[in-house]
């Protein structure tokens, strides 16, 4: 009888269901074990050998159980204790008994009782998987495949069976994990259990009502899928709860609380308080659903789109761009910080701005989008975050992380921050080195990388000397952890701070004062109706566009004057381009419409103040010299961060591909005036470089491909909208 071959030898599933069906059934179909099953149904076995989940039909006697290499107690939980005082008198020690119940408090209990302790070789398990459809005919040998196993392992299980256990688990495909016995019924009483026990009590509830008939008769897709659960085994869920008991009772308290509060909320007709409920379940299912995408489809992934231009373009038109990207992540975390509602007008909301939204909604915070680009922020006030079901994840977006780690360096929950992509090898040792002068509680990964861990501390006042020459991002850092201590913040910086950020932390009511040495003064944070600026990255490429192309003339709306686009505008001035302001500036960043035309331009240089200064924009202004007559110079590239002169090397390679000349010579960049004849240009997934290129690509004489763009699309996903809008000649295609 015994079986020496197959990897996990004879394998007796007690309890022929749909759970130990798909069990046998997967390890018999990969010729892992000979598999036997035990069923009082006496049916079940027949129709498992007919069908071929199980190999022989199988007694709970001396001649089955001794021969045993593992036995799966698969019955409800309530039959635990007598299968296991049946079997045990013929038990060997070498042999793994594990289950598939559902609690495991209660499973644990009678093996205690049975046993006197629970034996080394009884080790308990749970896979979080199933189906309403019950008995050996809904076996499915796929139903573990991308599914958890929870193992719970106790103190003085046998190590071998539990790697062992491990293996079997592997073996019909679900990822298995580990956790105490405690643990996972109060983790399953909120994430199975109550769902079960809602749509049971739902659906009677209704069933009994004086409209019972119509309701059932109208009810659509929602109550469907809402009430599907309640299609399961009642006699298996009625012992579930009778075996889990009281963590279902705190778990059913939790939400008959909340429940409580929600109605409240509608019998006070107050809508933000139902607002912020509805946001914050969207996100934590949302959550729920990348998890589950992630854990079924793994990693999606990404497909390379490129961007045809066609040449002969001229740019024309009165456009207005939406908001500057680097002001929207500030101005949505100081609108949910302030006390009150904050109406933000022309905010972009796309690209990394989407990952600072959707932080704050994790930490309850109501973000309605009423029109495109128009948000209404709830503000909670500078402590009144909520802890997220999850860490904070800033996927690629080092803007912001910088925003909210001074946040979350505040409050007084922990919380984990964690990242994707490249940033998992970014080192923040000037943020951290911030965080940590105000005596921040937080620990990050090896080379002070992320993930960050934050844990609630007091938080001294500010007045330290940022590295420098320090980012407008690690200023910003500074001024917004500043609000978190009892006095004003101090701080100095080599670099001037940008007017643009200056004025929108005033509109909230936080003072910056001072050039190089600062001073933070708030009283409170106020909600603010704002309207933000043209994204300066958007608003130079089109500036950079109407200037190159022969007919053109541009009219940009909403663009803020001071601030470093009065630095870009000088360095293009110094290089020919011709353009005027119009009208009386407006709203709080003083913006106007900015006039260009098309202009010849003469070569020009950036000294190593202005290449730091204006270090995002150098891509762009590098591929503007390909047009400029005569040698441009960039001084200081190699003293920027290694990021920047990546994306300058992949610029240089794609320009003397298609026929231009950029060369390095002794650190400076010099270009060559050439207009290139086209082709190819590979971004190498560089938004920023395949803006440039885009530029760039415009007037090559045969036109030209941008390949690899789709990180471009993702922070500018109407980038083709807005190209047509200005008269530009492009296509955007996989």
């Amino acid at each position: 009888m015994q079986d020496t071959k197959k990897e996990f030898g004879n394998v007796l599933i007690v309890g022929l269901g749909m759970i130990g069906g798909s069990f046998a059934k997967s390890l018999k179909q990969q010729g892992l074990a000979t598999l036997y099953g035990a069923d009082r149904r006496a049916g079940e076995l027949t129709l498992g050998v007919s069908t071929g989940v199980i190999d022989h039909p199988a007694q709970l006697d001396e001649a089955t159980i001794s021969n045993m290499d593992i036995i799966i107690l698969a019955t409800p939980v309530r039959a635990m204790e007598s299968v296991l005082t049946e079997i045990k008198p013929f038990i060997k020690p070498t042999t793994l008994v594990t289950d598939v119940g559902s609690t495991k408090g209660s499973v644990v209990a009678a093996a205690v009782k049975v046993f006197g302790e629970a034996p080394a070789n009884f080790i308990p398990g749970h896979p979080i998987a199933g189906a309403e459809k019950s008995g050996v005919l809904a076996a499915n040998p796929h139903l573990f495949e991308k599914h958890m196993a929870i193992i719970t392992p106790l103190p003085y299980s046998d190590p071998t069976l539990l790697d062992r256990l491990h293996r079997l688990w592997r073996a019909v495909g679900a990822d298995v994990v580990s956790m105490d016995v405690e643990h996972h019924d109060h983790v399953l009483a909120a994430s199975s259990h109550l769902p079960h026990l809602l749509a049971y009590t739902l659906v009677d509830a209704l069933a009994n009502a004086e409209r019972s008939q119509d309701i059932f008769r109208f009810a659509a897709g929602g109550f469907r899928d809402f009430t599907r659960i309640a299609s399961s085994d009642p006699v298996m869920w009625r012992d579930v709860f009778l075996a889990n008991k009281e963590a279902t009772l705190t778990t059913l308290d939790l939400f008959t609380d909340r429940l409580a509060e929600m109605r409240q909320a509608i019998v006070d007709g107050d809508g933000a308080s139902m607002y912020g409920v509805f946001t914050r379940a969207k996100s934590a299912r949302d959550h729920f659903l990348r998890l589950l995408e992630q854990r079924t489809l793994g990693k999606p992934q990404e497909k390379q789109v490129s961007i045809s231009v066609g040449p002969a373009s001229a740019i024309n038109g009165d456009v207005k761009l939406i908001g500057d990207k680097s002001l929207s992540h500030r101005a949505l975390i100081m609108a949910a910080l302030a006390q009150g509602v904050s109406e933000l007008v022309n905010v972009d909301l796309a690209g990394d701005v989407k990952v600072t939204m959707q932080a704050l909604r994790d930490m309850g915070v109501v973000i309605e989008e009423f029109g495109y680009g128009s948000v209404r922020v709830h503000g909670v006030g500078r402590k009144g975050l909520r802890a997220p079901i999850a860490p904070i994840n800033v996927h690629n977006s080092a803007t912001s992380l910088y925003l909210l780690a001074p946040v979350l360096a505040g409050q007084a929950f922990p919380v984990e921050v964690v990242c994707e992509d490249a940033l998992l090898n970014t080192p923040f040792t000037h943020l951290l080195a911030l965080l940590k002068s105000v005596d921040a509680d937080v620990i990050s990964a090896t080379a002070d990388c992320l993930p960050f861990k934050f844990t609630p501390a007091q938080l001294s006042p500010l007045s330290t000397a940022l590295p420098g020459p320090a980012s407008s991002r690690l200023m910003s850092s500074a001024v917004i952890l500043s609000l978190f201590s009892e006095r004003d913040g101090c701080f100095e910086s080599e670099l001037a701070f940008d007017e643009q950020v200056r004025a929108l932390f005033a509109s909230f009511g936080v003072s910056v004062k001072g050039e190089k040495s600062f001073t933070v003064q708030c009283e409170s944070v106020s909600g603010a109706n704002l309207e933000l600026p043209a994204d300066m990255q958007q608003a130079l490429w089109s500036v950079l566009l109407a200037t190159i192309l022969p007919g053109s003339a541009l009219q940009l709306e909403g663009v803020a004057r001071h601030g470093r686009m009065n630095v870009l505008l000088e360095v293009l001035q110094q290089a020919g381009a011709k353009f005027v302001w119009l009208g009386e500036p407006l709203g709080v960043f003083n913006t106007q419409t900015l006039r260009v035309v098309f202009a010849p331009l003469k070569a020009f240089t950036l000294t190593v103040e202005q290449s730091y200064e204006l270090r995002e924009f150098v891509s762009l202004l590098a591929a503007l010299a390909v047009y400029a007559e005569g040698e441009s110079q960039f001084e200081g590239i190699p003293q920027l961060p290694y990021f920047y002169e990546d994306r300058i090397t992949t610029l240089m390679d794609g320009v003397n591909h298609i026929g231009g000349a950029i060369e390095w010579h002794a650190g400076t960049l010099i270009i060559q005036g050439c207009p290139p004849q086209g082709g190819d240009l590979d971004s190498a997934g560089n938004e920023l470089v395949a803006l440039a290129f885009l530029l760039l690509a415009a007037r090559c004489r045969n036109g030209a491909t941008v390949r690899d763009c789709q990180k471009l699309l993702a922070q500018i996903p109407n980038l083709e909208e807005i190209a047509t809008a200005l008269g530009l000649k492009c296509s955007v295609h996989s």
